[in-house]
């Protein structure tokens, strides 16, 4: 059973035919591995499968409840070899693709790009706030592990710059000033797109500024100034 014509075990070229590259003829090679696991992990699975429903129709007892419980098992193992071995050699069929590598380095240096410059605005910002101070380098590490960690950041080339800027605010409770920012050219294109999630999608209305310390300085239970319309004159 072949898994499609692109896998047939590569054979010696013809007597004076051009040898093929190593590289290519060992890429062949392992596709065509990868094809014989596929297949002898399917016949594996097929053979469990058969024995688990012949087993399944016996007289119930704790011997055969056993038995179909370890075929499960490997049914399990034999069906999960099948399925990595066909995703591995999807794999291989992608990356050997025309272009791959070229579009995988594209899109590497893509993302490191607009990492450092999400990663310079918050640094503008956390300057802003705490002028040269070691606070700076500290944050600013952990900008770095933010943006280069898919689960907090998620995908770079998929979220506008705004977004990941607010995101790191939020996350270093730094206070960005989105009306200063507004007049770089990253807040610019932002403010003409509209992007959803941009603090910029709504303009000239902005998300809600976060309380600050200035915010909290009144002291609530402080009623100098209330009058009492039921109290008596001194």
């Amino acid at each position: 059973m072949l898994l499609g014509p692109d896998i047939a075990v590569p054979t010696p070229p013809p007597p004076g035919a051009t040898a093929p590259d190593d590289g290519d003829a060992w890429g062949e090679r392992r596709l065509a591995i990868l094809a014989e696991l596929a297949e002898a992990g399917l016949e594996i699975a097929l053979a469990l499968k058969t024995r688990m429903v012949a087993t399944a129709a016996l007289e119930p007892d704790p011997e055969s409840a056993r038995a179909c419980a370890d075929l499960g098992r490997a049914f399990d193992r034999a069906s999960r070899a099948v399925r990595m071995a066909i995703a591995l050699r999807e794999r291989l069929l992608k990356d050997a693709a025309p272009g791959a590598q070229a579009m995988r380095g594209a899109a590497h240096e893509a993302r490191t790009e607009r990492a450092g410059r999400v990663r310079r605005i918050v640094g503008r910002i956390a300057k802003g706030v705490w002028k040269d101070s070691p606070m700076c380098e500290a944050l600013d590490k952990v900008v770095r592990e933010q943006l280069f960690d898919p689960d907090i950041s998620g995908e770079l080339a998929d979220r506008p710059i705004g977004a990941l800027v607010a995101q790191i605010c939020f996350d270093l409770g730094l206070p960005a000033d989105w009306r200063a920012l507004a007049e770089e050219a990253w807040a610019q294109a932002e403010i003409t797109e509209r992007p959803s999630g941009s603090p910029y999608a709504a303009w000239p209305d902005l998300p809600p500024e976060p309380a600050g310390p200035d915010d909290l300085d009144e002291d609530p239970d402080d009623d100098r100034d209330w009058d009492d319309p039921g109290g008596s004159d001194p």
